[in-house]
């Protein structure tokens, strides 16, 4: 008999949020964001359905999938922007939380000039 928990991959997490940087676990089946609670890490989040951007975070190292980041434009996903409640590791990962207004700037600055 298998241990279905032991076939599903866990990555190593660095979160930075508020000058302090956090180490915790998190399996390929878990969002970043679920993680980070069950470790008792506390990040920014609010909606917890990928269309807020409370939650949102820069990925330096390391990638996610995040099929439900309604809130964050394509290519911004692919310059590292995740939203952690949507997105699930697929690699260890180095990040920097709470970056609601980068991630703002970003999307909408243009039009605020």
């Amino acid at each position: 008999m298998s241990d279905t928990a032991t076939a599903v991959p866990t990555y190593s997490i660095c979160a930075e949020f508020e000058g302090k940087t956090y180490r915790f676990r998190c399996r390929a089946d878990q969002t970043v964001l679920d993680a980070a609670d069950s470790a008792d890490v506390p990040l920014p989040s609010s909606c917890c359905t990928g269309v807020c951007t409370t939650c949102s975070a820069v990925i330096s190292l390391g990638k996610v999938e995040q099929p439900d980041a309604m809130g964050v434009k394509v290519d911004l996903q692919e310059q590292g922007y995740a939203l952690l409640c949507v997105s699930y590791p697929r690699t260890d990962l180095m990040l920097k939380a709470g970056q609601e207004d980068s991630l703002y700037d970003a999307q909408f600055g243009q039009y605020q000039k």
